[in-house]
């Protein structure tokens, strides 16, 4: 479970941290695009100014004719030369050519091309070239994402000296894309590193706390079946102030309540099935195992009865009777093994059934009720002595199982009368 909630809050951190920063990315690329274009577009207009305040159409195109580079000439082109370097991060070059029907002459060129030289421009649409050649109209063009742009420049007379050309550096986005995506990549590691953090925070804060919960509740499952008592140590501290805090408390109310429920329904069934006197079976549970008792293919009955228990009750109080019954329970208890069954029948009645052992151990019993015998149960000190009374029977392969318990009845009744003899107790 934990693992499932560390990978779900994991994923999806990680899924918007990759898609917060390439939509920021995109943003930041598109907002750097518009701001640099506009730059772009704003440098090449004050190129284009400072172009046609420097230049002098009509000396130019003296030069462009004679093709002799007079001192005008020299300073018109250091200007020019200067401007460009000195905005050499945007401009890439300045330029004023006179176009004709089949190629450009220079005239000024920061670029390095003297004076005369051709320009092939058979790239151009025909459009362009017209336009070029016919000078009355200012133009842009983008090639490979490089802005170039144009403005005619006329003499006094309105006659065209030539273009004056501008072409810029490649756009800002593509001059620092590898700086931008550096910053996002950092950005992006951080965020990696905020999320292994968060993973590690919520491993010990909710993932840990979950797991100890779950594994006490699966210790508890476990501890049913051993019939063990589960470890509650490993419940968190319910003191913490948080819904996992909360989650614990209530947990261990509902397991309190539960183990509380428990207890007292085993305590009544305990109850239920035993005498609470002499904590023995008590008759109802021994009639619920009679059909239990009879599908066994061997028994031995011991029947047990207390002599002179109405007489002390009557004589000296239930008190000493109480007494004389606690200890007869004892007696019979001591020879209670695995497989034995005591019961107290009735006021002074018992019961012991065997359903397994050998008949050496069933010996043993009847040895030991013998050299007993009479076992007085009474205190010395009391002046009406109670004895117990056994009568024993046993039976292997088909039986009567009424008949053996009947015989059982039987015997006691015999040694029943044997004792009282030998003790010379009232009949009673």
């Amino acid at each position: 479970m934990s693992r499932s909630i560390n990978k779900s809050i994991g994923s999806f951190a990680a899924g918007i941290l990759v898609f917060f920063v390439l939509i920021s990315f995109g943003i930041s690329f598109s907002c750097v695009h518009i701001i640099g274009s506009r730059y772009c577009e704003r440098a090449a207009s004050a190129a284009l100014d400072f172009s046609a305040l420097t230049i002098n159409a009509d000396k130019a195109r003296t030069s462009f004719k004679t093709r002799i580079k007079s001192d005008d000439y020299e300073s018109v082109q250091n200007k020019l030369s200067a401007y460009q370097r000195s905005n050499s991060d945007i401009i890439s070059r300045i330029s004023l050519v006179s176009f004709s029907n089949t190629s450009g002459i220079y005239i000024y060129d920061s670029g390095g091309e003297p004076l005369g030289s051709h320009l092939d421009y058979t790239s151009y649409t025909s459009s362009v070239k017209a336009e070029l050649i016919n000078g009355r109209n200012s133009m842009k063009h983008v090639s490979r994402g490089r802005l170039t742009v144009y403005r005619p420049l006329r003499t006094v007379d309105d006659n065209l000296c030539g273009i004056v050309i501008v072409q810029l550096q490649e756009p800002f986005e593509k001059q620092y894309f590898m700086f931008i995506a550096a910053v996002f990549g950092a950005l992006l590691l951080l965020g990696a590193l905020f999320v292994l953090i968060l993973i590690l925070h919520l491993k010990k804060k909710i993932s840990s706390p979950l797991r100890q919960i779950s594994s006490y509740i699966s210790s508890i499952k476990k501890s049913e079946e051993k019939q063990e008592q589960a470890d509650a140590s490993v419940i968190l501290d319910d003191t913490r102030e948080d819904e996992i805090g909360q989650l614990t408390a209530s947990l261990k109310e509902l397991l309190c309540s539960l183990d509380t429920g428990e207890k007292d329904l085993l305590q009544a069934v305990y109850d239920a099935n035993h005498d609470g006197m002499t904590q023995l079976f008590n008759k109802r549970y021994y009639h619920s195992m009679v059909d239990t008792f009879r599908k066994y293919d061997s028994l031995f009955f011991i029947y047990f009865d207390v002599n002179n228990l109405k007489l002390i009750n009557d004589t000296l109080g239930h008190e000493s009777g109480d007494f004389v019954i606690k200890r007869a329970a004892a007696y019979i208890r001591e020879l209670l093994e695995d497989g034995d069954y005591g019961f107290r029948m009735g006021g002074d009645e018992f019961l012991i059934v065997m359903t397994k052992g050998p008949l050496r151990r069933l010996d043993r019993v009847m040895d030991k009720l013998n050299e007993d015998s009479p076992y007085i149960l009474s205190r010395k000190s009391d002046s009406i002595k109670c004895s117990l009374s056994y009568g024993c029977s046993y039976a292997n392969g088909v039986f009567s199982y009424d008949a053996l318990l009947a015989k059982a009845e039987e015997n006691m009744y015999i040694k029943k009368a044997e004792i009282k003899k030998l003790l010379q107790m009232p009949d009673r």
